[in-house]
């Protein structure tokens, strides 16, 4: 296991780049998924719901973590506290599968053709005044 009392902390550095860079390669993928699937008029909407949602995910993430961490582990000695952080990781992994496996139950849409993502006819076109 890498997570030890005794562990240095540059051996963590590349389990934490590794994640950031896996977070990189989701979440901007993630936003363009959302945007493409709705009408040029909701993109503003959309943009909104996915920035909320997933800061909401994030606050209670650290809360149910940090949460799970204090009831196993603490800050009271260096083999508590990996012993907390090794729960809390575990939960943590376990949510993320869990998330993962729910997400291939989604079921899949049916291509539109490209003129239905235009905006609404109800929507009016904004008028070209020529001046001068």
């Amino acid at each position: 296991m890498l997570t030890a009392p005794a562990v240095p902390y540059r051996d963590l550095v590349a389990p934490f780049v590794l994640a950031g860079v896996g977070m990189s390669l989701f979440f901007a993928p993630t936003a363009n998924v959302i945007l493409s699937a709705v009408r040029h008029d909701e993109e503003g909407k959309a943009s909104g719901v996915n920035n909320t949602v997933r800061e909401i995910g994030g606050v209670f993430g650290v809360a149910v973590l940090a949460t799970v961490f204090s009831a196993v582990g603490s800050y009271a000695s260096p083999s508590s506290f990996v012993d907390g952080l090794t729960v809390a990781t575990r939960v943590g992994a376990g949510v993320v599968a869990l998330g993962a496996l729910s997400s291939m139950a989604i079921p899949g849409r049916r291509r539109v053709a490209p003129q239905s993502r235009r905006a609404s006819p109800e929507v009016a076109e904004p008028q070209r005044v020529k001046v001068g």
